[in-house]
Formats: C-alpha cells, structure tokens, sequence
C-alpha cells in the first residue's frame, strides 16, 4: 500500500492543492456548480498530463516534466480563481477577446478598481501551497512499476475532458477557442481596411451636399442614472434643458455587456463580418465618413473596434494611454470634431466616448464633482463617482449637438451607448460581465436622437419612444435614416421605418432579453 501511495503522490498532493483552491472560493464568494467541474476538469487535466509524460520520458526526466505541469497547473488555478472572485464568472473565449484588447493603462484602471483583500489572501494561499508542491513533490523520484495504470489514467483523462459538462470548463480549450476566433476577425477586419467601400451592390443615397450625420458611441453608460430617464439625482441638467428638441427611446438594449462583441455586431450588417460594415456603406453611398475616438488603440491601430472604424477616410484617436499616461477627458474630442465641420460635402462623423467606463473618477474632471463620495449619500462611493461621469457625459453629448446645431445644416446627432452597467442598483456589483452573473442594467441602454429643422422637414421619423429595439440591427436603423438605398437593408429591423418589425431581443448570442428579464 505504501508503495502503492509513493507512485502516485504527487497525484495525491495535487488533488489536496486544488481542493484548497476550492474551498478558498467556497470561503470567498460561496457555492457554484461550475466551480466544482471547474475543479474537477483541473485535477482530471493534471492527471493525464502527468501520466503521459511519466509514459513518453525516461525516469530521468521526470521530475522536469512535472514541474513543468505544476507550474502550469498552478498559474491555471491563479488565473481562473481570481478571475472567478472579481468577476463571478467563469474564464470563456469572451474574456480572451477583453484580455487580447486590453492595453496596460485599462489593466491598470482594472486592477485598482477592483482591488480585494479575498484576492490577495486567495494568491498568497494558492501560490504558497502551488510552491512547496513544486519544490518538494515534483521533483520526488518514485518507481514505475505501475505503468500500466499511467496508460489507463491518459485514457481516462481524454474521455472524461470531452464531457460537455467538463470540457467548457478547460482554460487551454479555452483559449485556444478564444485566440482562433479573435485573429479570424481581426484579420476579416483588416481585409476591411485594405476595401473602404466593401462589397455593397445597387448602394445610393440622394445627397444634396448639405447632409451633416453625427453618431456618438458611449461607453459603459446604464439610462437608469440618467435624469433624462427619470434617475432621481440631476446628472443631465444639460440634455434636460432641451428635452423637447430630442427623441428620447425608452426600451433599447444592446446585444452584449461587453464593447467588443456589442460595437462589432452594432456596426455590420450582418452575423457575418465578411458582409461588411455600415462606415463601408456610408462610403459606397459617397459619403465623406470620419471616425474621431477617445478610446485608446494598442499598438497601431489594432483594436478590433478601431479597425472598424479605420474603414473611415479620415479617422483621429486622441488618446494614446499607457500606464504612465492617464487618457485625457472626452471633451478633448471638441476641437476635432469642429475640425471635421469644416469639410465639405455629406458627412457621417462617429465620435467614440470614453464615457463613464470605469474606473469611473478618472472620467471627469474636478469641476463636475456634484455628487461627493464623501458625504456617503450613496450605497457605495463608486455611485457618485459613476453619477459625476454621467454628469460629465451630459455635458460633452449636449456641446457636440451645439456644435452641430450651429452648422445649420440638415443634421441630426444620434447617441446611444454600446452596452450598460451595473452600479450597485440590483446586485453589489458596479462594472458589466461578459457572459455570466448578468444584469438587465448591462443592457440598457440611452439612446437619443437630435434632429435639425432641416433634416425634419424631409424625414418623417417614428415617434414611438418606447419601441423595443436591439443594437444588434444598428446598421439597418442608421443606414434607413440617413436614406441610404441598398439590397441589403432591411427596413422591419429599422426602428425609423414604418416597415419596422419588432423581433426577439437576442443577448449574449443565445438568450432573449424580455423572457431573461421578465417585469
């Protein structure tokens, strides 16, 4: 028996390491089914890999191999447990999108916000235990008389990992998922690039010339804090003010919680990437189309968004945040903006906000602190701090319209923002998931419209405020009301259409909106 226990120690050990890592995340954040297949896919993983390479190597080089393993192990158990106790989530492909156009500054702004003593207590624990397993069971020598067992324990391992219920649960499946499906759209992007006026066929729009099309793209920004929604603190004093000049929509939702995935499908035509995007169309349709943002690309322009929007002819970034660098406040795009005013000819301009993306008191300057943390007027200061950045907000959409308005052009500025949040409001949570622990808060979202007396006169748009409506058909919406002609417009999914239909709400690929978050 002894004999029996020294062949498969390690086994044994790890077994005890990754039980305490679960009992960590018992102890931090409470019980979870997936958690234990989590668990239990980490010690199977663990399993077969130790004894294939206990089959493929000679006993000399066992312990190297197995350290190897332990290390590995180790950093899967990090990396997951500590995702698992910020987010509440499972790691998914969704999160190696987030991960791979992430740049430093937003891991940094991450990091800060969501800082927890569980964390670090979890890290401290995990990486003293993963430590001596390495340096004192890895390494242990032990006979291979058993070999026959390692044969049925690979066996076994590569069964048991192809359970649906396990498999899922695997970082390595995980992220070789996520990677694929990352680089083939971002190389399906870059061939975007490369064609400005894509594929579209039988494209025509009747341009006078005179046509000014503003669309600014918020960030992280819940209508639930919006006064101009009802929100019971003033944080749109501004676009109140002029309240009868805009068309408010009560009931739009985004497709995901999360920029990539939302702002992608908002901004083509289709499922398919390959189909194009609506800047394409603009294009084809001879528009002169700028793309002005806030948001910080990583390296040259190589966000999966920002490529979209480098299918524009004239594109500006203004901030080039690293970890040194703090982005500037969204007013900066102002002076740009007016910039692109001055071109002739149709325009559709689309302005990228940093908006009220946390850490949300780096978004607004000192002038626009009404709502003082300090008071404790709030269930949690990131509240206040959440309510200042739509303060601020207020101020920035409600200039960019001012700024249009006195082109006295035939103009319109749409706003909206290309996912939600969660602020304390149902859960004790502030921040958006990317596909797990979600709120109705992550989806809803504003979305307003300004419409010049010029451009009234010629567009007779539908005034219902509260039509159901998703992101996910954005392309249409603004392709009809920008009266752009083409095949592969659909006006029942245009909100501005008389022809609108309105079709199940899809989040998260798979889940209908109004059955998930049932009134």
């Amino acid at each position: 028996m002894l004999r029996f226990f020294s062949v498969f120690r390690l086994y044994v050990f790890l077994l005890g390491f990754l039980a305490i890592a679960f009992l960590l995340e018992l102890l931090f954040s409470g019980y979870e089914k997936f958690r234990l297949y989590n668990a239990l896919e980490n010690l199977i993983l663990a399993i077969g890999l130790i004894s294939f390479c206990r089959i493929l190597f000679p006993k000399n080089r066992w312990s190297l191999f197995q350290s190897i393993i332990c290390i590995l192990m180790l950093l899967i158990v990090l990396l997951e447990g500590a995702y698992y106790l910020i987010l509440d989530a499972v790691f998914s492909p969704s999160a190696i999108f987030i991960a791979l156009e992430t740049n430093t500054a937003e891991s940094l702004e991450f990091a800060f916000d969501y800082f927890s003593f569980d964390v670090i207590v979890y890290t401290i624990i995990v990486l003293t235990a993963g430590f001596f397993i390495i340096r004192f069971e890895a390494t242990r020598a032990c006979d291979n008389h058993l070999k026959s067992l390692y044969y049925v324990a690979v066996l076994a391992s590569m069964i048991a990992l192809c359970h649906p219920l396990i498999y899922p649960q695997s970082l390595p499946f995980t992220l070789s998922t996520g990677i694929v499906n990352y680089w083939n759209t971002s190389n399906e992007l870059n061939k975007q690039q490369q064609n400005k006026y894509g594929d579209f066929t039988n494209v025509f729009a009747e341009l006078t010339g005179d046509e000014l099309y503003v669309f600014v793209i918020g960030e992280s920004t819940n209508r639930n804090h919006m006064q101009l929604y009802g929100y019971h603190r003033a944080t749109n004093p501004k676009l109140t003010s002029i309240q009868d000049e805009l068309m408010v929509y009560n009931d739009i939702v985004s497709a995901h919680a999360y920029t990539i995935a939302s702002l992608t499908r908002a901004l083509r035509l289709t499922n398919e990437i390959k189909d194009g995007n609506i800047i394409q169309l603009f294009n084809a349709a001879n528009f002169n189309t700028f793309w002005l943002s806030n948001q910080a690309p990583i390296g040259l322009y190589e966000t999966l968004v920002t490529k979209i929007g480098m299918t524009a002819q004239h594109t500006k970034f203004t901030s080039t945040e690293t970890w040194f660098y703090k982005a500037p406040y969204d007013e900066i795009v102002l002076s740009h903006f007016k910039d692109f005013l001055a071109n002739d000819g149709p325009k559709a301009i689309f302005i990228h906000l940093l908006g009220t993306h946390g850490a949300y008191d780096m978004r607004y300057p000192d002038r626009f602190k009404k709502f003082d943390p300090a008071l404790k007027r709030s269930k949690d200061p990131k509240v206040d701090h959440y309510d200042n950045a739509i303060l601020y907000n207020d101020h920035v959409v409600h200039e960019i319209i001012n700024l249009t308005k006195a082109r006295n052009q035939k103009s319109f500025v749409l706003y909206f923002s290309d996912h939600g949040e969660e602020v304390f409001d149902e859960i004790d949570y502030a921040g958006h998931s990317i596909d797990q622990n979600i709120t109705r808060n992550m989806f809803e979202i504003p979305f307003v419209l300004w419409q010049s007396k010029a451009f009234q006169k010629e567009h007779n748009i539908e005034q219902d405020a509260d039509l159901k409506f998703s992101l996910e058909h954005l392309s249409h919406a603004i392709a009809d009301l920008c009266g752009i002609k083409s095949d592969k417009i659909d006006y029942s999914k245009s909100l501005f259409s008389k022809e609108f239909t309105p079709s199940p709400r899809i989040i998260l690929d798979s889940l209908n909106y109004d059955l998930k978050f049932v009134e």
